[in-house]
């Protein structure tokens, strides 16, 4: 059984046919053990992990063995290490995923518009303009402060917050609110949700010894989106996109895609990790 409390984590930082670099959340119980279950492969021509940036670093053979297998390798050493607690698997790519507050934001100028058309302009509808600009502010700060604490760096989109908050003098706020939180908002809008993959493992034989054992692996994929149901309202746009175009695939969805492929190539069974006669069975699901 895994611990609960450990999220193992494996993050793609940096992926060219032939180089492949893996960020692990946890460290091993043994850096050289894992180089040699990666290095135990045929087609690599090297691994070395870095104590103090918990990077692996994988040379190898792109026409002997695929970058997912090497990930899936990882993965599978990181779990047996700590419990064969499940291990997410995610790329370096992040994308910052709406949060309530845009949402919410984004319906009430929505419903501010709405009124304009339909209803003359009253202190309640004037009221509802100001609470429109004073809620588009706060997304877009808070958009900046998640930039900021992710990235390291925010996108010039949200500059705009400097003609949203002209506008509270110049009398049009929701043309301003609107402005900013379109300029802000809207890409994101197209952009796919932020998945990730989970390896969830076990032994065969719960007896085995550690460094002799036959394991079973289901890979699958899973949406991070955040906000519950407004938060897949906000990606209504990309699923119907991604309905009629393969445009909008993450990198998660390809590295899934590779992996589903090397399972049939390989009749769902990989070779295994310390001895080559004991097989990963491995189940890809949605």
């Amino acid at each position: 059984m895994g611990e609960p409390s450990v999220q193992l984590q494996i993050t793609v930082t940096h992926a060219l046919p032939g180089r492949l670099r893996l960020c692990l959340s946890h460290p091993p119980r043994e850096g050289e053990r894992t180089e040699r279950i990666v290095r135990g492969h045929s087609g690599v021509a090297s691994a070395a992990y870095s104590e103090p940036t918990s990077n692996l670093l994988v040379v190898y053979d792109p026409e002997a063995i695929a970058a997912e297998e090497i990930i899936l390798r990882t993965a599978l050493c990181l779990s047996a290490d700590h419990q064969l607690a499940p291990v997410t698997i995610k790329t370096s790519r992040a994308r910052t995923s709406l949060s309530t507050l845009p949402l919410f934001s984004g319906l009430s100028l929505l419903l501010a518009h709405a009124l304009t058309l339909f209803a003359a302009r009253t202190r309640s509808r004037a009221a509802l303009e100001i609470i429109c600009g004073l809620g588009t502010t706060a997304a877009v700060s808070e958009h900046i402060y998640l930039d900021l604490k992710d990235k390291g760096r925010f996108h010039p989109e949200v500059l705009s917050v400097g003609y949203l908050l002209s506008s509270f003098l110049r009398g049009n706020v929701l043309k301003g609110a609107t402005t900013a939180w379109i300029m802000t908002f809207a890409r994101h809008l197209l952009e796919p949700p932020n998945k990730v993959l989970k390896l969830e493992a076990k032994a065969m034989d719960p007896s085995c010894d550690a460094q002799r054992c036959e394991y079973e692996a289901r890979i699958s994929s899973e949406l991070t989106t955040q906000g519950g149901g407004l938060g897949m309202l906000a990606h209504l746009p990309n699923l119907l996109l991604g309905m009629y175009t393969d445009m909008q695939l993450t990198a998660e969805d390809r590295i899934f895609k590779e992996i589903q492929k090397l399972s049939r190539d390989h009749d769902d069974v990989l070779e295994g990790l310390e001895q080559l006669q004991h097989g990963i069975r491995l189940q890809v699901g949605s």
